[in-house]
């Protein structure tokens, strides 16, 4: 009972404790009851046991209530805190977002002012490019500039020193000149009559220059142009025209088609007429035509050939025209074996499947005989006489004289 009333006289003093408390204080009561029952039964010596513990149980209470108070502070605050950081979370995530935002509106600002400044500067990159392949070819223009330059100087020096010669040397220049396209005429263009005109053209301009010691060059001159008239020249524009008149008859030829017509004539004979008077030569004719169509004897010498196609006929045509082409080729080149092989071909392709009893046929065959006995000459002069004077006369203004031979 007094346990009863120290627990009754206590809970005015702790009226904000919690019921939970309250219960804790009661159990501890009840559970001390049960003990001092317990003692009361036991001996005497033991009888001092519980009246300590009565004695220790209210000094114990404050405690639980002080404990049960801070536990429920500590999760207040921890409560508090947790909110705390819940929100400043939420508010640094918001912020976040905001930033992200903020960051993507700004990336493409510059996105879109970087392909502004991409685009405004495709021009003047553009523009830069020009500018740079016009510096090039202004510095190569300077540069040839510099070089025509030098070339003119080195030119007026020539012509200075030139003028102080004889005044006749631009007569032994151009003399010299007409000597050198002669020997490109002859060796490259195998023309002999141009050559020799030419040859001709530079005497005349050494005649005109009234020198006697200039007599080597003449009597050089000479000789060359002997040996170029000595050359024998091939008429290529006459032959080459008359090839061109052979290739614009080959489709007017006629192709050989005797064997075709007797067979036709051989078939008209054997026709049949309508009137009844004829009766014994139709009759006459039908036994012929049995028995000679029944068993036929023919004799050949020679191997038999089959009419051409249309097709074969155009490929005929366009063979005996490709061979004219390359003597055509072989002349300009002056290649001679070439030149007559193409010739034979088609001259044997003409004889072998045209027919040779038409007069065009037969006018072919006689300009193709004409043109493989055409010859084509091969100029084995390579160098003028004349060249090694006329380069000394222009060198050293007069000629060099040759070395007398040492006894």
């Amino acid at each position: 009972m007094e346990h009863k009333k120290q627990a009754s006289t206590s809970t005015p003093e702790n009226n904000e404790a919690p019921s939970e408390s309250v219960n804790e204080v009661n159990s501890v009561t009840e559970n001390q009851t049960s003990s001092h029952t317990d003692a009361d039964s036991t001996d005497l010596p033991t009888s001092k046991v519980p009246s300590s513990i009565h004695s220790d149980a209210p000094s114990d209470k404050p405690k639980h209530n002080k404990s049960s108070w801070w536990v429920r502070l500590s999760i207040l605050l921890c409560l508090i805190i947790a909110l705390a950081g819940i929100g400043i979370s939420y508010l640094l995530l918001i912020e976040l977002e905001s930033q992200k935002i903020e960051l993507q509106t700004q990336y493409q600002q510059t996105q879109a002012i970087s392909n502004e400044v991409t685009e405004a500067l495709i021009e003047p990159k553009r523009r830069i490019a020009e500018l740079e392949v016009q510096q090039q070819n202004d510095t190569l223009a300077y540069q040839q500039q510099n070089q025509l330059a030098k070339s003119h100087q080195q030119l007026q020096e020539r012509v200075a020193t030139l003028a102080q010669r004889n005044p006749n040397h631009w007569m032994a220049s151009e003399a010299e000149y007409l000597v050198r396209m002669a020997g490109r005429k002859l060796w490259l263009e195998n023309d002999p009559k141009t050559a020799a005109g030419l040859l001709k053209s530079a005497d005349d301009r050494i005649e005109a220059m009234k020198d006697p010691a200039l007599l080597p060059i003449r009597r050089a001159l000479a000789h060359d142009l002997a040996q170029t008239n000595a050359i024998k020249t091939t008429d290529v524009a006459g032959t080459i025209y008359t090839i061109d008149g052979i290739l614009n008859q080959l489709d007017s030829l006629p192709l050989n088609r005797a064997k075709a017509q007797s067979a036709e004539d051989l078939a008209e004979q054997h026709v049949i007429t309508d009137s009844l008077d004829d009766w014994q030569s139709n009759l006459a004719k039908t036994w012929h035509s049995v028995t000679d169509g029944f068993i036929t004897i023919r004799k050949r010498t020679t191997d038999i050939e089959p009419l051409l196609a249309p097709d074969q006929q155009w490929y005929l045509i366009e063979n005996i025209r490709n061979k004219l082409l390359q003597a055509q080729l072989a002349l300009y080149q002056h290649d001679e074996v070439n030149y007559r092989q193409s010739i034979g071909f088609a001259r044997t392709w003409i004889q072998q499947y045209f027919d040779l009893d038409e007069d065009l046929t037969q006018d072919t065959m006689t300009a193709l005989d004409a043109l493989i006995t055409v010859k084509i000459d091969q100029v084995k002069h390579t160098n003028f006489e004349s060249t090694r004077l006329l380069q000394q006369l222009i060198t050293y203004g007069s000629l060099v004289p040759a070395e007398e031979p040492q006894l």
